[in-house]
């Protein structure tokens, strides 16, 4: 019969002996990170290693490439959209003359700029509890670079689509109607016809309100386990619907409003980052305390702003 003390799980479903063994395992990593805490060559393999761990984590968790072209170029690249126009077919008798036609390009670069974070911590305190403050780090870091990309894709949007552009909408509640003339609309102007719906879940689950309630009771948008990890609720007419983590700075400020929902062409805009997460870390020459900096670039131009429409709920506040 088993021990009642062995029996019970903790929240995660744990036993107490699960979570010795991890008790066991956070105390030699600890002890291991104090041995060497003084060699600068396992620091900068620990730093290394703590790099690509948010750097995979970001990969994964950054869902920019559902909203937008994405390019991962090299650290000395240049990124360009670049559109063809200008070539013409003609009908002409047999054996007759075929006029020219001139082909024009434009093209625009991209602009660049740098993401970054920079913390320090006592030496004393990581030595004492390496594990939590590493895993700490690790967390946090892959939330802050994905929050601030967003947010920086979230204020091309909002400059794209002021309040006086045509391609804006606002009403008090989310408007049918309104949501699915957008997405014919942009549809109608895109080229590759990937439509994404975003918003935090006070937008997008208004969404599913509508669509079990009255005539429209019964019918949801279909849904596959394997996006909807990363976001994506399902679809409707065809666009996938992205809700966005409610992802918040040190004082508690959203990053994405809540009263904001973009239906989006992903080629009205190109976004691109430049090499990947570099990376550096010292002790202080004359203090006790260790520092970690981090930094990636980033920059994206919404080239086709008829392609993408904004939608506000004037009965929510931002």
């Amino acid at each position: 019969m088993a021990n009642a003390s062995t029996s019970l799980t903790d929240t995660l479903g744990r036993s107490e002996e699960d979570r010795k063994v991890l008790r066991d395992k956070i105390q030699q990593v600890n002890q291991y990170a104090e041995e060497h805490w003084n060699d600068p060559q396992w620091r900068r393999e620990m730093a290394a290693e703590m790099t690509q761990t948010i750097y995979t984590g970001f990969e994964h968790e950054n869902i920019l490439s559902l909203l937008s072209t994405v390019e991962n170029a090299g650290f000395n690249d240049r990124v360009f959209v670049k559109e063809v126009r200008g070539l013409r077919a003609f009908w002409v008798a047999r054996g007759g003359y075929i006029e020219a036609s001139e082909i024009k390009s434009s093209v625009l670069e991209l602009p660049r700029d740098t993401i970054g974070f920079h913390v320090y911590e006592m030496e004393d305190k990581i030595m004492t509890n390496f594990a939590e403050t590493q895993a700490t780090l690790v967390q946090l870091g892959i939330q802050r670079l994905d929050a601030e990309v967003n947010r920086r894709v979230l204020a091309l949007f909002q400059a794209a689509i002021p309040s006086s552009s045509s391609y804006y909408t606002s009403g008090s509640g989310l408007s049918l109607n309104s949501l699915n003339a957008a997405i014919r609309a942009v549809r109608d102007a895109s080229r590759e016809y990937q439509i994404t719906i975003v918003g935090r879940n006070t937008m997008t689950e208004q969404i599913i309100d509508l669509l079990t309630a009255g005539p429209n009771a019964g019918f949801l948008p279909e849904t596959n386990e394997s996006i909807l990890r990363n976001g994506v609720l399902g679809t409707y007419r065809g666009a996938r619907i992205v809700t966005l983590r409610n992802f918040k700075d040190d004082d508690e400020r959203s990053f994405w409003p809540a009263n904001e929902m973009y239906v989006i062409g992903q080629d009205a805009s190109k976004f691109a980052f430049w090499g990947g997460l570099m990376s550096k870390e010292y002790l202080e020459d004359d203090n006790w305390y260790w520092h970690y900096l981090a930094r990636r670039d980033f920059g994206g131009v919404v080239h086709r702003p008829d392609r993408l429409r904004r939608i506000i709920d004037t009965a929510q506040t931002a």
